[in-house]
């Protein structure tokens, strides 16, 4: 039994298998081992290292978990947003048939924004929000185009520095307006 589908939708079904097929052709291939497969996987790994190492204060943990979860998701719907419009790219994947932005919105920009919740407390989150605005816009986005991770194709990097702000600011409220505390037993 077939289930009821539109033809447009079935047709645009069959073309992302068709790209999946030579995705995962040229990464194995092209992409797993080299020298920028590794500066990927690194980026993904160590982060995740230093916050468990580091971001060890029990008592910011449901907290930071929060503003964590709520970079993720902001971070990437907008990658996957800017990717659907062919406003950037990522030439080189990690992992086959995943989509690659997952290695900077899962790891780098939530790991980052732990770490100005965390240790930066006393300082202005308006104040936050521009350096990681700058920082990620302005620093590490170039980098990431130098060293080959990002394309930007009809996007510049002054554009991304409102998003990273509002995400900041997002995750801010998050961390400071839940306090995650257990009802009394």
């Amino acid at each position: 039994m077939k289930a009821f589908t539109h033809t447009g939708i079935e047709k645009a079904n069959d073309l992302v298998h068709e790209a999946n097929v030579v995705m995962l052709k040229t990464w194995v291939n092209q992409i797993v081992f080299t020298w920028r497969w590794w500066i990927e996987i690194s980026i993904m790994i160590l982060p995740w290292v230093y916050s468990c190492r580091y971001l060890r204060k029990k008592t910011d943990t449901y907290r930071l978990v929060c503003a964590c979860f709520f970079t993720m998701l902001a971070a990437t719907y907008m990658d996957t947003i800017g990717m659907a419009l062919h406003l950037w790219g990522y030439p080189t994947k990690e992992v086959p048939l995943v989509p690659p932005y997952l290695t900077w919105d899962l790891s780098v920009i939530p790991v980052i924004t732990m770490i100005f919740l965390h240790y930066c407390q006393s300082i202005s989150p308006i104040i936050k929000s521009l350096v990681l605005g700058i920082l990620g816009s302005f620093i590490m986005q170039p980098f990431a185009v130098w060293v080959g991770l990002y394309i930007p194709y009809h996007w510049q990097h002054a554009y991304s520095f409102p998003l990273v702000i509002i995400i900041y600011q997002g995750a801010n409220y998050f961390y400071y307006k839940f306090s995650f505390k257990w009802p009394n037993k």
